[in-house]
């Protein structure tokens, strides 16, 4: 019996001789999956009639689930998909993968894979256009994120087309960033490229870039509410586009205010001066170009007041109301939209090997 015992402990090892509360701080943690899953319904209505922008209605309801997967103390993956449908008769309903490798710490991000788009980036408007946050919600490529007492950053590479025969690769690339200066006030800068072309099958190469710096101020005063106030000197050159009508050198100044009473209610008023500005994926009421690539007109002014009402309902859900009047040189147009967003996270936990 006792050697029987004692071939039996031997199979064991040393484990079986480990008292068994220092098995159990020993033992693997269960590992948190996150499973993260946003629904979106939205519609976008602008009524434009001039040469620089035309009206659009972008209607429909967006869906996007992934698992966050960590794999380590820093590393993590996101396994999902992104699906888009648009208007209510329109039977087209892409999906699109989300795979990334993230790597993370309290204070930077980077991502290799679908990337995050929050507010394009931090970009402003004459550098992207609102609707691509409706439009173009996923991207791919890469991706870094930088938050701490010295800088918020968030800089990216958007690869969305692939050289081939007949076909340009497309890409944009750029980034916002933010550093504190005194008090509520911070310096910004802004940047925006696009390329387009590929020598390689002989395909016409082009580009495109968009850059600024400015000042942002911003007060939080219980009495008064939250206000921000921003001012940005921009400078933008377009080299190799066939047929582009303008300078390639182009400036503008960007202005932008906002009061906010309540976390709800936002009031906000911009100004733009321009002198043969261009920026491609940017809102083209900025731009010396129009919409055919033709019409050109040096200077331009345009100015945008509005609000915005964003109500939080219960467990996240939030309903994002917005209305804004623009003047674009002489004349009159309006735009709203209307954004429901149901967010529904679930962790799991999952037993470690």
């Amino acid at each position: 019996m006792r050697f029987k015992t004692l071939k039996l402990l031997m199979a064991a090892g040393p484990w079986a001789f480990t008292p068994a509360i220092v098995r159990a701080q020993t033992a693997p943690a269960p590992v948190t999956v996150e499973w993260r899953t946003q629904l979106s319904f939205y519609g976008d209505n602008t009524e434009f009639f001039e040469p620089f922008r035309i009206r659009e209605t972008i209607l429909g309801q967006q869906f996007k689930s992934y698992l966050d997967v960590p794999t380590g103390g820093h590393t993590a993956f996101w396994a999902g998909l992104f699906a888009d449908h648009r208007a209510a008769q329109d039977a087209a309903f892409p999906v699109k993968p989300i795979l990334s490798f993230v790597y993370r710490s309290d204070v930077s991000k980077g991502i290799l894979g679908a990337l995050e788009t929050v507010h394009r980036h931090g970009l402003i408007e004459p550098m992207e256009v609102t609707t691509l946050e409706l439009t173009r919600p996923v991207e791919y490529g890469l991706q870094w994120i930088q938050k701490d007492n010295f800088i918020h950053l968030d800089s990216f590479l958007n690869w969305q087309t692939l050289l081939s025969p007949g076909q340009s690769e497309v890409f944009d690339y750029g980034g916002a960033a933010i550093l504190p200066v005194a008090g509520d006030l911070a310096l910004e800068g802004q940047l925006h490229g696009y390329h387009a072309g590929g020598a390689q099958f002989n395909v016409p190469v082009w580009n495109n870039l968009a850059a600024g710096v400015g000042l942002k101020w911003q007060a939080d005063p219980e009495s008064l509410g939250k206000t921000f106030l921003e001012v940005d000197g921009l400078t933008s050159k377009t080299t190799n586009l066939t047929g582009y009508p303008g300078p390639s050198q182009g400036y503008g100044l960007y202005a932008k205010g906002s009061w906010s009473p309540d976390q709800a209610w936002e009031f906000f008023i911009l100004g733009w001066l321009g002198k043969d500005f261009y920026s491609r994926e940017g809102d083209s009421n900025y731009n010396s170009v129009g919409t055919d690539g033709v019409y050109y007109q040096s200077v331009r002014h345009y100015e945008e007041l509005g609000f915005r009402r964003q109500v939080a309902i219960e467990n996240g859900v939030t309903f994002d109301f917005e209305l804004r009047s623009h003047w674009i040189e002489d004349s009159w147009a309006n735009s709203f939209r209307l954004v429901a967003t149901v967010p529904f996270d679930v962790p799991v936990r999952v037993p470690a090997d």
